[in-house]
């Protein structure tokens, strides 16, 4: 019999539930964007109590697009420095590593908060060159396992707006600094969406809020070294990607109102 996990998580964590249903309802579906292999039984053998969780719970077209495009560039980074290595922060229950078939050759770096590290070793068997490092990403112990003589990627997914501008900054600086050549791949919400979280459902269940918005101005000034690849809106990509026909006319239109089609980017940065 398949042994089951109690999880039982508070503030930013606890949407790394909410995550995974989600790419378990874009499995499901008879069209998948992601198709992530691992959510329905991972999903399964979770025994929770979120507390209002799922009163509100997103839509999984979004997330699977989020999920597919970090996916793709993780596979594309690794195409390039097979030897390289991937600073997943924030991993949460994702099964990212898995999914892209990072190579024996490369490093791998799961890092997120040592409660969520515990339940992630119960569910997932990972090959011996992906490193799970039970820590805060804003701690700076974590970072004596990173390789510094590797080229590396940092994929950050439904973080940055959990954290403090300057632990953002802080964060960026150490992979810009600390290795020898950096991309950034990561999402970050539009300002607006920073006050109205406080009064989301979902969020005032489990006890968190965004704290960050992308502010490019400011970003561009705090880190000059980076080179900008990529900046992707996600309803662009939902509109695009959307299996339901009778849905995609409203991502469509969500895609553009410049409000709403901002409300959540993807962004790719480079040292190169």
């Amino acid at each position: 019999m398949t042994s089951t996990e109690t999880v039982d998580l508070r503030g930013a964590a606890a949407t790394l539930l909410m995550t995974l249903y989600l790419r378990r309802q874009d499995a499901r579906s008879p069209r998948p964007i992601l198709g992530d292999p691992y959510a329905e039984e991972v999903y399964g053998r979770i025994e929770h109590d979120v507390h209002g969780l799922w009163q509100v719970t997103g839509d999984a077209t979004t997330v699977a697009c989020r999920a597919a495009i970090l996916d793709g560039w993780t596979r594309e980074f690794l195409r390039a420095e097979p030897d390289g290595q991937v600073l997943h922060l924030g991993c949460g229950l994702d099964s990212r590593p898995l999914r892209v078939g990072a190579p024996p050759s490369s490093r791998w770096l799961d890092v997120d908060q040592a409660e969520v590290v515990d339940v992630r070793r119960r569910l997932y068997t990972v090959p011996g060159h992906v490193v799970q490092v039970p820590a805060s990403v804003t701690d700076d112990a974590w970072w004596e396992a990173v390789d510094p003589a590797r080229a590396t990627l940092m994929v950050a997914e439904g973080l940055f707006m959990y954290l403090p501008p300057e632990d953002v900054h802080a964060i960026v600086d150490r992979v810009v600094t600390g290795t020898p050549r950096a991309v950034l791949a990561f999402d970050a919400v539009a300002p607006w969406t920073v006050p109205v979280s406080r009064w989301t459902p979902t969020f005032r269940a489990i006890g968190t809020e965004f704290r960050s918005a992308w502010q490019p101005a400011t970003f561009a000034h705090r880190h000059p070294s980076l080179r900008e690849l990529d900046d992707i809106s996600v309803y662009d990509e939902a509109a695009a990607h959307e299996p339901r026909p009778w849905v995609r006319p409203l991502f469509a239109a969500v895609a553009r109102l410049p409000a709403l089609q901002d409300a959540m980017r993807l962004h790719r940065f480079t040292t190169d």
